[in-house]
């Protein structure tokens, strides 16, 4: 999980909210999200093994604005993770 960084999980329901109503949440199997998702170079296999930990994994999409990004979280576990290109960048 080196790519994700821990986000406050009460803080990241407010941001999906925030882009639920302002339109910028992408959904997956649209066709902006899979351009979105190549230009982020955001592999879903990538996922798969995050996924042993978290029952209950659920994605959320931000494709513009101030929080634009690939979010994970779990409810039961009540935590949210953002991914960080950069760091994959800097390895």
């Amino acid at each position: 999980m080196d790519q994700f960084k821990y986000i406050d999980y009460i803080s990241s329901l407010e941001i999906f909210k925030k882009a639920e109503v302002l339109g910028r949440r992408l959904r997956l199997g649209e066709f902006n999200t899979s351009c979105w998702l190549q230009k982020e170079n955001i592999k879903l296999d990538d996922i798969k093994s995050i996924s042993r930990n978290f029952p209950d994994l659920r994605i959320v999409i931000i494709g513009e604005g101030e929080f634009e990004g690939f979010y994970i979280y779990s409810q039961k576990k009540e935590t949210c993770f953002k991914f960080e290109a950069s760091i994959l960048n800097l390895k």
